[in-house]
């Protein structure tokens, strides 16, 4: 899986640079989880997979 990620996009919708990882990381994590719910044991790369959403703005943020 090859996405590339704009890390200067990201930081212009999260402006503090050291949430971006908090905010990667539960987003991962819930990824992970609702894939063990559904039963899928294909693994991803779920970090590169939440970056992406946070750049595309798939993720809401809230203050």
């Amino acid at each position: 899986m090859d996405l590339e990620i704009n890390y200067d996009k990201i930081l212009n919708i999260v402006k503090l640079k050291f949430a971006v990882p908090v905010i990667v990381a539960k987003r991962a994590e819930t990824l992970k989880n609702i894939d063990q719910l559904k039963g899928v044991s294909q693994k991803k790369d779920y970090v590169a997979i939440a970056l992406k959403e946070l750049e595309e703005g798939k993720i809401v943020l809230k203050k």
